[in-house]
């Protein structure tokens, strides 16, 4: 474990130690899909339908998002899958910090630890509110730290470089949304679906927005059924 890691690990626990109330408040926050994923997406709602035109920068900027935040997990999932395995830091026996003590299914899959899918996708959506409303996106980067980040770290999910690196691969994602050829590129189509079919068009994004607010569990479901079903299909045939 690196020196930013043990440092922030130490100065954490050590606020907890001196507050205990806040143990309990980082615990409830780390498994609260509502205050994580529902609140950032009311926000990105509410950015949507601030200005009532159809087609508007600011609407453009919401659609950007969504792709680019879907971009990056690719991005993240692609990044640990080339770099060294990471165990997090609850199964590291060689970390010694007080974590509290999680159920089996409660543990994220056992992927690399290394980037944080979550700081990932809630930076940068985060990142993305800056052209639409400066005071909202500080309140997003705090959010992302506050709710998404420490919880995360304090649960022994992640390493605080984990959280750092995800935030900073989701940030320069979102910062591409600067450039006004790729913003329209990338939401002309989803404006042009939007003016031809608005019902298939907010029922994708309700859908889109609500595994957002789950943390892609359903998808993470579907998954692991399918794999399930391969491997117990293969298994009958041999």
């Amino acid at each position: 474990m690196n020196e930013f890691d043990l440092g922030v690990f130490k100065l954490l626990f050590a606020v907890v130690q001196k507050c205990t109330v806040l143990g309990p408040i980082l615990r409830y926050l780390a498994n609260d899909n509502f205050l994580k994923g529902g609140v950032i997406m009311a926000i990105f709602w509410w950015a949507w339908f601030r200005d009532a035109r159809p087609v508007c920068e600011k609407r453009e900027f919401v659609v950007f998002a969504f792709v680019s935040s879907s971009s990056a997990l690719i991005l993240g999932r692609l990044l640990a899958l080339a770099v060294a395995f990471r165990v997090r830091p609850l199964e590291n026996s060689l970390v010694k910090f007080p974590f509290p003590a999680v159920a089996a299914g409660d543990i994220p899959h056992s992927w690399n630890s290394f980037p944080s899918d979550h700081a990932i996708l809630f930076f940068c959506l985060a990142a993305s509110l800056w052209m639409i409303s400066r005071w909202i996106c500080v309140l997003a980067i705090c959010h992302a730290i506050f709710v998404i980040g420490i919880p995360r770290i304090y649960m022994g999910y992640h390493y605080p470089s984990d959280i750092a690196a995800g935030a900073m691969l989701g940030i320069v994602v979102a910062l591409v949304g600067n450039f006004a050829r790729a913003r329209k590129w990338v939401a002309r189509p989803a404006f042009l679906w939007m003016e031809r079919h608005p019902a298939s068009f907010y029922a994708f994004a309700f859908l889109w927005t609500f595994e957002v607010t789950e943390l892609f569990r359903t998808l993470l479901n579907l998954q692991g059924f399918i794999h399930h079903s391969v491997v117990a299909l293969l298994q009958t045939h041999n």
